[in-house]
């Protein structure tokens, strides 16, 4: 556990002290949540309500996950390479999953801390969230979910793509694209039919589905996201990624050097 712990402060160190980090992760979805309420949803009849504010809050919390994991995550693990740190650790008695398990809870920590800043803007700024037991938990739940497949997506990218930009780059360009593919940022009305099918099974934007329709209205998310195969494909898909990530890092990401 010293060793998780370590890296754990490590990891948190770092996202925290890289102001660059902390713009696009945090105050970005931040301004985007400001636009969103008074701008981008303002043609919609229904974007004064409160629940319909807590519904774009929550994609502006999903969009900062992403953000932090994609592009976060891949860029830590290649400065660390590009410093000679995984070479100093093969050195050494340590187990590569209890270096990534401290990333881990490190970029978890953050998302978590981030989404609670994010909401207390939203609240703010007229949203007003159904906050009922069940409604947290399964939430909570998701959230975690959609967090650990998003560290799972960046560790992979940081585990092949060697360069520091370029795994930041990568990373921040396969997560906006997906996200404005899949109506993360916007409404999934918006979206034609192809993109529709694919919003309700890529396991981000399924998952932000799922935490919005609990929490705010369906009015926001445009459909019921509540049945056994969507959840039960965002579920699988999430932990596939996550899992195919450490075994991936585990096998490749120190040898890489």
């Amino acid at each position: 556990m010293r060793q998780v712990n370590s890296v754990f402060i490590k990891t948190i160190k770092e996202l925290y002290r890289n102001k660059t980090t902390v713009f696009w992760t945090v105050v970005w979805p931040v301004i985007f949540l400001f636009l969103g309420i008074f701008l981008f949803y303002r043609a919609d009849p229904l974007s004064g309500t409160p629940s319909f504010r807590a519904g774009i809050t929550i994609s502006m919390v999903v969009f900062s996950l992403m953000l932090s994991g994609f592009s976060t995550m891949p860029g830590i693990i290649a400065t660390d390479r590009s410093n000679g740190l995984f070479l100093k650790l093969r050195s050494m008695p340590i187990k590569q999953w209890r270096d990534l398990l401290g990333r881990i809870f490190g970029l978890l920590f953050y998302v978590l801390v981030s989404a609670v800043l994010i909401c207390a803007i939203g609240i703010v700024l007229g949203a007003r969230f159904n906050l009922g037991p069940g409604n947290i938990s399964v939430s909570l739940g998701f959230l975690v979910l959609a967090t650990l497949a998003a560290s799972g997506a960046g560790i992979i990218i940081g585990t092949f793509v060697k360069n520091i930009n370029g795994a930041v780059i990568t990373g921040v360009g396969i997560a906006v694209v997906s996200m404005s593919l899949a109506g993360v940022t916007f409404p999934y009305a918006f979206l034609p039919g192809a993109l529709q099918a694919f919003s309700r099974f890529y396991p981000f934007s399924s998952s932000n589905a799922i935490i919005s329709f609990m929490l705010s209205t369906e009015a926001f998310v445009g459909y019921n996201p509540i049945n056994a195969l969507q959840i039960s494909f965002t579920i699988a898909s999430s932990i596939l990624l996550f899992v195919l990530s450490i075994i991936l890092y585990t096998r490749f990401c120190w040898k890489a050097d």
